[in-house]
């Protein structure tokens, strides 16, 4: 049988006991005319988590199969979880990814997928939409995410792509992984690396239709409470951005650099009004004044000016 495996769902889990449940309930209910396979990786959960999915790899032996950690690798400097631990052990000519607490709603969502890849050898992926859970307020939004880009540039910009609607040629996987080699990076997402490699290489399809649910939690990877997790993981997507223009040798699009500078202004702007001027000038120095409007840009030198004033009369105090 595993000879004969299309498609590897691989799923990552920490902490999910409240929900893992739910995600492999997605996976099993898949109606396909192939076989597929689950690697479901747990970093070393502290809860139930692991407990859940031993009990499932021993119901459903043939597609559940557990990648369990006893020592977590992420705190380890691992980041790149996916092409580390599950990529290799991957048998299907396909895989789709979905985090342990997202989950599939559509029963033939594998099945479509499948079918548009291999009735087109050109595509390297496809995607769809999904519906959007708001754990704190324990309920679906009236807003779907998954969006439809233009090329390279579009996505360039902004992430399009959510992690778990998507399915992708298991070689493209690996040309991007021996290219890229995203463990020795030091991103703080796997995804969108992926998505701009593809799509600079590849063509990539678009379904519009709702497939998934996506759990936004208070605290996750992309969603925190905390400015500093915020501030880390915006400037990480603005890393990855600058390492692919730099390597494919891009100019940037005039709505390139207003997204980074918009980006550049917000945490200018909280720093600024939480007085820590010497965080604020530093993303002061980072805004491109040639991509933004007049006020911003008057906004920004005055503060310039202001801050060379501060600095000479703080000399002249010590002195």
């Amino acid at each position: 049988m595993e000879n004969s495996i299309t498609v590897t769902i691989c799923c990552l889990t920490y902490n999910h006991e409240k929900f893992v449940k739910q995600c492999l309930d997605g996976f099993i209910m898949q109606k396909t005319n192939f076989h597929f396979e689950v690697l479901i990786h747990d970093d070393a959960s502290t809860d139930k988590t692991q407990e859940i999915i031993r009990e499932y790899a021993t119901n459903y032996p043939d597609i559940i199969k557990p990648v369990l950690q006893k020592e977590n690798q992420y705190s380890k400097g691992i980041r790149a979880i996916l092409a580390t631990f599950c990529y290799p052990q991957a048998k299907g000519k396909y895989i789709a990814i979905c985090e342990g607490d997202d989950y599939w709603i559509d029963p033939l969502k594998l099945q479509k997928q499948v079918d548009f890849l291999e009735n087109n050898p050109d595509y390297a992926m496809v995607y769809t939409r999904s519906n959007v859970y708001d754990q704190r307020k324990c309920r679906i939004e009236d807003y779907l995410i998954g969006r439809e880009f233009n090329d390279f540039n579009d996505l360039l910009i902004i992430n399009r792509i959510p992690t778990l609607i998507t399915c992708i040629r298991t070689n493209i996987l690996i040309e991007y992984t021996n290219d890229i080699k995203p463990e020795k990076q030091n991103w703080l997402m796997g995804d969108y690396p992926i998505w701009l490699w593809i799509a600079y290489h590849y063509k990539i399809k678009f379904f519009p239709e709702v497939t998934s649910v996506y759990r936004d939690q208070l605290e996750s990877a992309s969603h925190s409470q905390d400015l500093q997790k915020q501030e880390k993981f915006a400037l990480s997507v603005i890393d990855i951005t600058t390492f692919y223009i730099k390597k494919f040798e891009i100019v940037p699009t005039k709505e390139y650099w207003e997204a980074v500078n918009a980006t550049y202004y917000h945490y200018y702007d909280i720093y600024i009004r939480k007085g820590d001027y010497k965080k604020a000038k530093r993303y002061a120095n980072n805004i491109n004044l040639n991509y933004t409007t007049d006020r911003i840009r008057k906004k920004i030198r005055l503060f310039h000016f202001r801050y060379i004033k501060f600095k000479v009369r703080a000399l002249f105090k010590i002195h």
